[in-house]
């Protein structure tokens, strides 16, 4: 193995490669010594841990298949990429958490669990819309045509109805077709926010609609 000058030793020679580095990137001395300084410590992490390469890596072996270019809990980045291997019940509580947040990752990002929320005591009594929200449910209880659609100006109560529901299915006060179903409130702002192409909100919806599917009962 050949051994190479250190980036001071290279500084004092005058090596044009750390020359126009530190030029590029105005840097003293000084900065350089404690770049030097910071880099010979993690090598030597580097080398106490052996596990540190399937620690970058491991999860890469199974990328998300819906494509989106965010992984939860994927490889550790810097400085937690160095360090010793985690416990063996650390490994399974983060699969498992892994695995929970992967089935609704774009539930949970995209829209807001009302259903959730009525049972948490954090949604408003709603007053004066029985009438409203009765019609709904049972347009919601059809085997057919059983999509309700409701039109209305900015603040005249559309997503009050849907609170209402929501209530009535944390309360039990619904019938038994609706019993286990949970509602959730989309939030298309933030669905398309950060797409800079027509692909990205495209594989957004998919992955929306397969999660809707695969739950059975939003």
């Amino acid at each position: 193995m050949q051994e190479g000058y250190c980036l001071t030793c290279a500084r004092e020679l005058h090596i044009q490669p750390v020359d126009d580095l530190m030029k590029r990137f105005n840097m003293t001395d000084d900065q350089l010594a404690s770049m030097e300084e910071h880099m010979a410590d993690l090598m030597q992490q580097a080398q106490e841990s052996g596990a540190m390469m399937p620690m970058m890596y491991g999860d890469m072996q199974n990328p998300d298949d819906t494509g989106d270019d965010f992984v939860p809990g994927g490889s550790p980045v810097f400085p937690f990429g160095f360090g010793g291997t985690p416990k063996a019940e650390e490994k399974g509580e983060k699969s498992k958490k892994q695995r929970g947040r992967g089935q609704r990752k774009y539930l949970d990002t995209y829209c807001e669990n009302l259903t959730q929320k009525a049972k948490d005591g954090k949604l408003d009594a709603i007053i004066g819309r029985d009438r409203e929200v009765y019609r709904t449910v049972q347009i919601l209880c059809r085997r057919q045509k059983n999509n309700p659609c409701l039109i209305g100006e900015a603040g005249v109560g559309k997503t009050a109805i849907a609170e209402g529901i929501a209530q009535r299915i944390a309360e039990g006060k619904v019938p038994a077709r609706l019993q286990d179903k949970e509602i959730y409130l989309l939030d298309l702002t933030a669905l398309v926010a950060g797409t800079q192409f027509r692909g990205q909100f495209e594989q957004r919806v998919k992955g929306l609609l397969s999660e809707i599917k695969a739950a059975g009962n939003v």
